[in-house]
């Protein structure tokens, strides 16, 4: 049996435990600043890059950015290990602010460069700031404190997403790439007042070393599953549905990003209590019931969706990450970071991709279809491999 398969019995006062702490929302603060200026460009420079190069440089300016970011995320365990937790975290975002003043250059080259250098940066900050968050998080209420330092990254993303495009047009490119690079700054700035956090063992290896795959499998999928239906949603939920004007459009993307905020903090106490077998299975049948009523027409289907897939990608970023760490040892915190950002951010990219290849041969209401009966088979091959060990 392994050690996620039952919940650890929580003390009687766990409930009076604070998560809160002056350490915790000093960490939070780095990450709310630090990711408003990630979200404020996220959905600028496409446009910028599109009247560059077209709709293929907009992709390229996403793609660089992500691409880096995985790539930023898996070396992240090693560069803490050699520098320091608050050295890294404090020369991610420098590697984040200072492109920012050069990102909306008429040169795509030098555009694509600062996108891959700005997701480099962010890869790092996501490990370090999620290993250091899980070490600060009481014992009891892991899962709960973890779920509302997500919150911190939540609000960036509800908020500086719709904001991108309206600052560039009238702040101009002067003007929103001050605004993002000054969020970096100001998180850089309050690196001086997070703690350095519990020293990595340098001798051990396991402080860098990821955990073995057979623990792995199970809660990666499952975070990886919400995000390709949260990704694919993002990307064609204004393609597939034309019959949509711009402000459903806009109030089903905020119902999905809220749903996903709350539930990935509401989750937290009842996984604390439970262990987080149950929720990764709901998670799961939550994701692909939420993606196959994308396929069906109407406002009132598509908002349900919306709703229900949010729901399970917040549980299933919670019970995940407490498996993870359940699983592996507290030296391996940094590398159970790297893979779950991974799985986060290539679920993103994969959902855009996969299904807007699938959408190209059989239109989008079948390719939702498609994708639904694709992840059930995968989640359920994941689960009967790796899944039903934790019930054994």
């Amino acid at each position: 049996m392994s050690i996620a398969a039952t919940a650890t019995p929580v003390p009687s006062d766990a409930s009076r435990t604070a998560i809160l702490t002056p350490a915790i929302l000093t960490l939070a603060g780095v990450m709310l600043t630090a990711m408003g200026s990630f979200y404020l460009l996220l959905s600028a420079i496409p446009t910028h890059a599109a009247a560059l190069g077209g709709a293929s440089a907009a992709g390229l300016s996403t793609g660089a950015l992500m691409a880096t970011t995985i790539i930023g995320e898996l070396i992240a365990p090693r560069v803490i290990v050699k520098v320091g937790r608050r050295r890294a975290l404090a020369a991610a975002l420098l590697t984040m602010a200072l492109p920012c003043l050069a990102t909306f250059s008429s040169s795509l080259a030098l555009l694509l460069a600062t996108c891959a250098a700005r997701g480099f940066g962010l890869g790092i900050l996501l490990v370090a700031a999620c290993g250091l968050a899980a070490q600060l998080a009481p014992p009891a209420r892991r899962t709960e404190a973890l779920g509302a330092f997500g919150v911190a990254s939540a609000i960036p993303a509800i908020v500086a997403v719709p904001l991108g495009p309206y600052a560039l047009a009238t702040l101009g490119p002067g003007g929103t790439a001050g605004i993002a690079a000054a969020f970096a700054v100001a998180a850089l700035l309050t690196v001086a007042l997070v703690p350095e956090g519990s020293p990595a063992p340098r001798d051990t290896g396991h402080a860098s070393s990821f955990p073995p795959l057979r623990v792995t499998v199970w809660p990666i999928t499952v975070l990886a599953l919400g995000a390709v239906v949260v990704g694919a949603a993002i990307t064609f939920l204004p393609l597939a549905h034309p019959e949509f004007d711009q402000a459903t459009i806009m109030i089903a993307l905020l119902l999905q990003a809220l749903f996903a905020g709350c539930a990935r903090w509401v989750a937290g106490r009842p996984i604390d209590q439970h262990g987080p077998r149950g929720a990764l299975i709901a998670a799961a049948g939550l994701s692909i019931a939420g993606l196959l009523c994308l396929a069906v027409p109407g406002a009132f289907a598509v908002m349900i969706g919306m709703a229900v897939s949010g729901i399970a990608f917040g549980v299933a970023q919670s019970a995940s990450l407490c498996r993870l760490l359940a699983q592996t040892k507290p030296a391996q915190a940094d590398a159970v970071g790297a893979l779950w950002n991974g799985a986060y951010d290539a679920g993103l990219g994969i959902g855009g991709m996969a299904l807007g290849g699938l959408a190209a041969v059989l239109g989008y209401t079948l390719s939702f279809l498609a994708a639904g009966v694709i992840l059930v088979l995968l989640a359920g091959a994941a689960f009967v491999r790796f899944g039903m060990r934790s019930i054994a």
